[in-house]
Order: C-alpha cells, then sequence, then structure tokens
C-alpha cells in the first residue's frame, strides 16, 4: 500500500469542523479528546483536526495543498462544491485556470485553515 500524506489542522470547534466539511462531503471517522477525523468517501481523502480554542481564523497560518489528477477533475470539484452554503467567515473561492491550464482553488474554513486544491496538465498536455 502507498503512503498517505494527512494534513493536521487546528480546530476550535470540532462540531463546527464537522458542520463545514460535511458540506463538501466529508464525514465524521472519529473524535476523540484533542483529535478529530474527517474522510471523504468519493475522493478517499482525510483531513485530520487538533483542538486549539485559541486558534484565530484572521492570524492562522496553517495550509496543505490537494492535488487532482486533471485539472478538469479540480473543476469538476468546485462545480459539485459551488453548491455547498459555505457559512461566514469560511470561504470557496472561485476557480483559477492558468494560461498553462492549470486550476486552483481554495477553501478557508471557519478557523482560517487553507485547503488549496487543484490540477496540473502533464508536460506535453494542451
Amino acid at each position: 500500500m502507498p503512503a498517505e500524506m494527512i494534513p493536521i489542522l487546528p480546530s476550535a470547534d470540532f462540531d463546527a469542523s464537522v458542520s463545514l466539511w460535511s458540506g463538501f462531503g466529508f464525514v465524521e471517522r472519529g473524535r476523540w479528546p484533542g483529535y478529530l477525523i474527517v474522510r471523504h468517501p468519493d475522493l478517499d481523502l482525510e483531513l485530520h483536526f487538533w483542538l486549539n480554542p485559541q486558534v484565530d481564523r484572521w492570524t492562522n497560518d496553517v495550509a496543505c495543498y490537494i492535488r487532482f489528477g486533471t485539472p478538469g477533475e479540480a473543476l469538476v470539484r468546485h462545480a459539485i462544491w459551488a453548491a455547498v452554503t459555505v457559512p461566514e467567515p469560511a470561504v470557496l473561492s472561485a476557480p483559477d485556470v492558468d494560461a498553462g491550464g492549470a486550476v486552483e482553488f481554495h477553501v478557508i474554513d471557519l478557523h482560517g485553515n487553507l485547503v488549496r486544491l487543484g490540477g496540473f496538465p502533464t508536460v506535453g498536455q494542451p
């Protein structure tokens, strides 16, 4: 089995984190004092959270990147997630498509965690 990399992000409120990420299709997989796991079954992705009641949405500088296999996959995911009502101050950005065909967008969650998502064309692919 290949290795996986899973981000561990701070959360001031696990219920708020679950509520936000469940809108994007993640389901709670485990919760312990101080630790939370959510998983997106269709994407086979996990996000982990550690409890930090002092994390400040406006100064938190924690980020991670989720890379899709192609720009098209990223655009499809954004189109699905664009139907989600995102509570303020959380943000789902519009997708950015650069001249080379790369696609990126991001979610900034309620606690200021930046989750950037994207897909890049392979070399030689338009």
